[in-house]
């Protein structure tokens, strides 16, 4: 049966730690498990007639072992929308779907993919992937749910390195490291430390939180963090004790946390009228720093300032009134509050006076002269005086054991062999030996990176667990195909794109969504891969697909969405000013405030963005089918405003057609046009009844509503 395959797999990673008195933690035995395995030699295996890849030889080969095949090829209609949604997240339009149905040259699908990889919209679909992972928000979150005003940086710069093709392994360096690498200019510099915002993101607890306790919460954090979305591995299970389940000792947890202890992401800075902690921010630009702490020296000596404007100002009704010991009173608490000129008892009063007033308008002018907003980013540093982490005793941050180098997980590296650099962090090292295949914990996450690209593009990761490659998480349904795609993916130098390429042009991947009974009756989770998943869209796919519907979408890239924001997103009681969600550009740029995202990401099972989330929850509620979000009842009315406004359509019939056209990509059969013209007519009928004076109007926004609250418009076959 294929489950042997499976069993196999399941035996050779417990046999170990299931000997006895050898502990499920201890990193020798736990080298036995499938994921911490060299590649499996793949030169003997077979090729399947009519394969188009080495993907499609592995998926066939399981298939035959067990009596089934492909259903059928789909439509080049349902592949082109297939392929356009999981690259670049949008729909064909009428006319791109048609050409490619028409145009039968081999080459056609391979031209349409390098088109559609080197777009823009791609690293906007793609990089929006990865900002799952990166728990990306435009918030802190939690208790005192701060503003994160400057964490589009962060997002751009990921849509911008994946557009780019930025080789993952220098990815994920700059991510984890960016802020200590070398450049040869500010830009370079500028760019690597926004991409080491990733170390920043994090939710953190801020109020009354112990500086200790928060200094290792936060290292907590990130060690989850990098745990799930690079390694596929519950690291924080670590911190109180041995894991109960994963190769991993709490030293090899704290060996770690060495390295993000030895990490500041936050600084103390003035907010919301005191100074706080808050997360670390600096300036950009040749003249960032200087920019940067001449913004926060205004706010931070900002109440002082007021107190000396309010007591020159003292001083000069004490002279107006002639008050003369008033006056010596406050010049000998407060020398400052008094200008020279108001000093000099030899001048005339109308002399000190005007001295004295000319005090309180320079005063005045400095705190109305605030300073903008420098350009600044979220970014870590290594503390003055990196050093190495004590255990914590059952996980309290105050309770300390025995003091563990910085290093890496055992089980992957034996006896810390890869060595921190004096006086540093050890973030350069860590970043290094996340990809280093040789050496580190490269073969892992290029098998935890492979898994995620197919499951974007499949719909189910060869593991499903994406996040958990463990002895918790499930097994891989096909473990030669997973190291194969792993170790393409290196050969690549790394390229995403490469990967992209070569499942997306599979056989594999053009499948079918068709039902077979007999598969379905041995396989009805389409583990084997015998047909393609049908799948509905994302919160993003779905609103840009609405907007283009409506032609309100605006490709343009955006910066902040946030900045109209006061410095906490949400707060107690009533919001006065809330995110938006009306911009008409794409959803990666839509505000992420967390405990507060917008309706359709809600309804739509958005990541949370508290936590790594690989796979997105898929729930399927009544709430879904009614899409009666403002943005979609408006974007239904632009649509059939659009229509009626056309007047080249020649009658409700073609106008029908223009309506498919525009919303699904194709025209409707008779039946269809036939039901939705006799819609359109009693609901048009039914409100002139009512006496509305948009009958019209409302009827086809009706219509076009019902098109967009279609399955056909919602998933993707």
């Amino acid at each position: 049966m294929w489950l042997t395959t499976l069993v196999a797999l399941a035996t050779v990673g417990m046999s170990a730690s299931t000997a006895a008195g050898v502990p499920p933690s201890d990193p020798v035995a736990g080298r036995s498990h499938w994921a911490f395995q060299p590649f499996a030699d793949l030169s003997g295996a077979p090729v399947a007639d009519g394969s188009q890849s080495r993907i499609d030889d592995l998926i066939v080969a399981r298939l035959e072992q067990e009596g089934l095949k492909w259903v059928p090829d789909a439509g080049r209609r349902d592949l082109i929308r297939r392929i356009y949604f999981q690259l670049v997240g949008l729909p064909p339009t009428a006319a791109q779907t048609q050409a490619f149905v028409e145009n039968k040259r081999p080459e056609a699908l391979e031209n349409i993919v390098n088109q559609l990889l080197n777009s823009p919209q791609f690293g906007e679909r793609w990089g929006r992937h990865w900002l799952d992972l990166a728990r990306y928000a435009d918030s802190n979150g939690l208790d005192e749910n701060f503003l994160f005003r400057e964490a589009w940086r962060y997002r751009n710069w990921v849509i911008d390195a994946v557009n780019a093709n930025a080789p993952f392994d220098r990815f994920v360096l700059e991510q984890i490291a960016g802020d200590v690498l070398p450049f040869d200019s500010i830009e370079q510099r500028d760019r690597q430390r926004i991409a080491a915002g990733f170390m920043v993101l994090g939710p953190k607890v801020l109020l009354g939180n112990d500086a200790n306790n928060q200094r290792m919460e936060v290292a907590d954090e990130q060690i989850d963090t990098i745990g799930h979305s690079l390694l596929g591995l519950t690291l924080g299970c670590a911190r109180c004790h041995d894991h109960k389940f994963e190769p991993i000792p709490t030293a090899d947890y704290y060996a770690l946390a060495g390295i993000l202890t030895s990490t500041q992401i936050m600084e103390q800075r003035y907010m919301l009228g005191e100074q706080r902690v808050m997360e670390r921010l600096v300036g950009l630009g040749s003249e960032g720093d200087l920019l940067d702490t001449e913004y926060e020296r205004y706010w931070r000596e900002l109440p002082q300032a007021r107190t000396n404007a309010e007591r020159a100002k003292s001083a000069l009704e004490l002279l107006k009134k002639d008050d003369h010991e008033g006056l010596k009173e406050l010049l000998e608490k407060y020398p400052e509050s008094v200008s020279e000129g108001a000093r000099d008892a030899t001048l005339a009063s109308e002399e000190r006076i005007a001295a004295q007033g000319k005090l309180v308008a320079e005063l005045d002018a400095a705190i109305a002269n605030a300073p903008k907003i420098p350009p600044r980013a979220m970014i870590p540093s290594d503390v003055d005086t990196p050093a190495d982490e004590s255990i914590r005793l059952a996980g309290k941050f105050d309770q300390l054991g025995e003091e563990v180098p910085r290093g890496f997980l055992q089980v992957i590296t034996p006896n810390n062999e890869i060595k921190i650099q004096d006086g540093k962090s050890g973030r350069l090292e860590l970043g290094q030996w996340l990809t280093d295949a040789e050496h580190g914990a490269g073969r892992l996450t290029a098998r935890v990176l492979a898994n995620r690209v197919w499951h974007h593009l499949i719909g189910v990761g060869i593991v499903r667990t994406v996040d958990n490659f463990g002895r918790t998480g499930e097994l891989p349904s096909h473990p030669e195909l997973l190291d194969h795609l792993a170790s393409q993916l290196i050969a690549s130098g790394w390229s995403m794109k490469a990967l992209i390429r070569e499942i997306v042009l599979s056989r594999t991947f053009a499948l079918s969504s068709e039902y077979n009974e007999a598969a379905h009756a041995f396989d009805p989770d389409n583990r084997l891969l015998w047909r393609a998943h049908r799948r509905r869209l994302d919160p993003e796919a779905l609103r840009d697909a609405i907007l283009m519907a409506a032609g309100q979408l605006d490709l343009t890239p955006m910066a902040s969405s946030v900045s109209y924001l006061g410095d906490q997103a949400t707060a107690v009681g009533k919001n006065e000013v809330r995110r938006r969600t009306d911009f008409p550009n794409r959803s990666v740029y839509l505000p992420v405030i967390r405990n507060d995202l917008p309706e359709l990401f809600e309804v739509f099972n958005f990541a949370d963005p508290h936590a790594t989330t690989g796979a997105r929850p898929n729930t399927t509620a009544a709430t879904q089918g009614l899409l009666n979000d403002e943005m979609v009842m408006n974007a239904a009315e632009a649509t059939a405003k659009q229509l009626l406004a056309d007047t080249t359509t020649g009658g409700n019939e073609l106008r029908i057609d223009r309506m498919f056209e525009q919303i699904l990509g194709l025209r409707p059969d008779d039946a269809e046009r036939s039901e939705l013209l006799g819609f359109v007519w009693k609901t048009e009928s039914r409100l002139t009844e009512e006496g509305n004076d948009d009958a019209t109007l409302r009827a086809w926004a009706a219509a076009c509503h019902a098109l967009l609250s279609t399955s056909r418009f919602q998933f993707v076959e």
